[in-house]
């Protein structure tokens, strides 16, 4: 299979386009491995490493100057720090220290200090400051 890659800077995200003039399995398999790049995230679990899929993740939160991975029933460490997540598709920073799953949310609701509280769809809620509320209004077509 040839492979090209080209720079540009008007990608805002890596974007993969297959020409071909037949599907069979090695372009299935080449799409399928290009689709799921960037989506598995490992993490500490009591001296273990466990995968985690991307589309699990309710929010990723700095505690105790630890980045900790929060799934629907637990809590996951990783060494890495929170903004090595901030560039992850489908995640948006509401805080100094929580990043949150755009697909896993339930519902805002505007608090009276100018802020916006955040209701993730496990019950979960989180409090989006004021520098990172216009992204969240753009989000959301406000």
């Amino acid at each position: 299979m040839k492979v090209d890659i080209k720079k540009t800077e008007e990608a805002l995200e890596p974007y993969a386009v297959i020409y071909c003039r037949e599907i069979n399995a090695e372009i299935l398999s080449a799409a399928e491995a290009l689709g799921r790049a960037g989506e598995v995230i490992t993490a500490y679990d009591n001296g273990s490493i466990v995968v985690i899929d991307k589309k699990d993740l309710f929010t990723i939160r700095a505690e105790e100057g630890r980045t900790r991975l929060c799934t629907e029933n637990a809590v996951y460490e990783t060494g890495r720090p929170l903004r090595d997540f901030e560039t992850l598709s489908g995640f948006m920073r509401i805080s100094k220290f929580c990043i949150i799953n755009l697909e896993k949310i339930k519902r805002f609701d505007p608090m009276f200090s100018g802020t916006m509280q955040v209701t993730l769809k496990n019950g979960s809620k989180d409090y989006i400051s004021r520098k990172y509320l216009p992204d969240i209004k753009k989000f959301l077509g406000l």
